[in-house]
């Protein structure tokens, strides 16, 4: 055994320069240390450290943050041209992963780390929503353009956290989170620490606040001083109660902490909850979930179980958002709202499973078959979102043999043409997710359809998004101008060579007819790896 060799080695070279009578002495005391009593080496440590991968994108679609400080704990590092990044972290069960950038507000993401393997996460960042200079001497109102988020910071209420005399002027910062639009663009994971429990949230809007000097110092509010707060209404649910808990974001815990409450001001578009609060923070109005569960199982393309797996769910008419991971046999247990409707997926490796929608039902719901049966490492995942108006926009997948996947015809992902639309949504916000599992030679072109054919907004305007996801990097599209009275938005095509590599070409055209797909032929499928 090596260790035993070394400790031998250094043995004899000891032995060489001192008496023979020593060696039995000190090879004896070497072997003890390097070897068990039955003289088998014990199973060496597991790692200690994994490997955060991925890409730091923004959330409004203009390509990936470079420069962006990725932070877990006291170890960091900071994103490519592109966004990308990679850091190696201590084994945990719940790392708190802190990311921001110039000109965008901290997001914080939480994953779970494990020895020796590789953990891909993509981090979200929204763009700040207003800076203003205010005195600290007599403090100031800050609004967000085009919003009614607000802050209205009281005199002399800031002070540095370094301790020490506070500037004259600040920089704060307010940002706005649509969390109607956007689960993943929120901090943490809508879990909150309660009386000693952990209890899971649904939002009905959310607010980042910031505030630093020239010296890039950041400030919080002074002992005893609260501020006033406006978070502008943004849930995908019905109904908004007319009171409701405010919720502050540790940043050390990677929690919601219920601090206060706010109450419902305004009517339509312009709705805000307003409240007094007592730190600068991400704050979030929410509501504590009754929950089901759903029981469910999660298998790799060769049909094995797939334990230690990633599993989501999406609230389609909450904004709330439960992750879980599976257990050894594949298993897992996820909690959603009760009576509510949400998305279920799984990232096996690199690879996003299929999509299932799930509920409403005041029980626990089981899932049959198991995701990912048919998930393969050439598969595209496609995800559509849009605001309240319109309410039907719809996902357009037309496939190189000819076939058109969209509501009318949802594909299949056991056959050709090995795309399935998962999810269909009818009622506002979205999702509806599109799944490709096996690629063939030739060109996929992906389009949007305003189905209502409302301007008031329109595509553009909603606003609408598309994530196309593939191993473990998610591209956010969002529209360019020019829509006008067109209901199309050609949104990218992905092209298949001969060798069957994958390349996603942006298109972002607007028309008045569907895309014209080119002439189905005897489809090539590639080979599943």
């Amino acid at each position: 055994m090596e260790t035993m060799t070394i400790g031998f080695q250094r043995g004899r070279k000891w032995w060489q320069g001192v008496i023979a009578g020593a060696l039995p002495v000190v090879f004896l005391t070497v072997l003890t240390a390097c070897s068990s009593e039955d003289g088998v080496s014990p199973p060496p440590s597991p790692p200690t450290n994994g490997t955060l991968t991925g890409r730091v994108i923004a959330s409004d679609g203009s390509g990936g943050v470079p420069n962006a400080v990725i932070e877990v704990g006291t170890v960091q590092t900071t994103s490519g041209a592109d966004g990308s990044y990679s850091l190696s972290v201590p084994v945990s069960d719940r790392a708190v992963v802190r990311v921001g950038a110039n000109g965008f507000a901290e997001n914080i993401r939480i994953a779970r780390v494990v020895g020796g393997q590789s953990t891909p996460l993509t981090v979200r960042l929204v763009k700040v929503g207003v800076t203003q200079t205010v005195a600290v001497a007599s403090g100031g109102t800050v609004t967000v353009p085009n919003s009614v988020g607000q802050v209205v910071v009281p005199g002399n209420g800031l002070v540095p956290q370094t301790g020490g005399s506070p500037a004259a002027n600040v920089g704060v910062s307010v940002t706005p989170i649509a969390v109607a639009t956007t689960t993943s663009d929120m901090p943490g994971d809508f879990t909150a620490s309660a009386g000693g429990n952990i209890v899971t949230l649904v939002s009905s809007g959310a607010m980042g606040i910031t505030a630093r000097d020239s010296n890039n110092v950041q400030y919080d509010l002074a002992p005893g001083s609260t501020m006033t707060i406006r978070i502008p209404v943004s849930t995908r649910s019905a109904t908004v109660p007319t009171t409701i808990p405010l919720f502050y974001f540790d940043r050390v815990t990677g929690r919601w902490v219920q601090d206060g409450q706010a109450t419902l001001v305004g009517t339509g578009a312009d709705r805000y909850f307003e409240g007094t609060v007592s730190r600068l923070s991400y704050w979030n109005a929410d509501l504590v979930t009754e929950t089901i569960f759903v029981n469910g199982c999660v298998n790799t393309s060769a049909g094995q179980p797939a334990g230690n797996v990633l599993v989501e769910s999406d609230g389609i008419d909450y904004s709330g958002s439960s992750q879980v991971y599976t257990r050894a046999d594949g298993s897992f247990r996820l909690p959603i709202q009760q009576n509510g409707r949400a998305t279920v997926t799984a990232l096996v490796g690199t690879q996003l499973t299929n999509t299932v929608s799930v509920g409403p039902s005041a029980s626990d719901i089981s899932l049959d078959p198991c995701l990912g049966t048919t998930v393969s490492a050439g598969g595209f995942n496609i995800k559509l979102t849009w605001g309240a108006s319109p309410s039907d926009i719809d996902s357009h997948l037309f496939t190189p043999n000819g076939d058109h996947v969209y509501f009318g015809d949802k594909g299949t992902l056991t056959g050709l043409p090995f795309a399935n639309l998962d999810v269909d949504d009818t009622t506002s916000f979205g999702p509806e997710v599109a799944t490709l599992t096996q690629l063939m030679h030739g060109t996929y072109i992906y389009a949007v359809h305003n189905f209502s054919g409302t301007q008031s907004p329109g595509i553009t305007g909603s606003p609408t998004r598309v994530e196309l996801t593939r191993d473990g990097s998610t591209t956010v599209f969002a529209p360019t101008t020019g829509e006008g009275a067109k209901v199309w938005w050609h949104v990218f095509n992905i092209e298949v060579d001969a060798q069957c590599n994958a390349s996603v070409m942006p298109v972002n055209a607007w028309l008045d007819q569907a895309p014209i797909p080119l002439p189905g032929g005897t489809p090539i499928v590639c080979n599943v790896n």
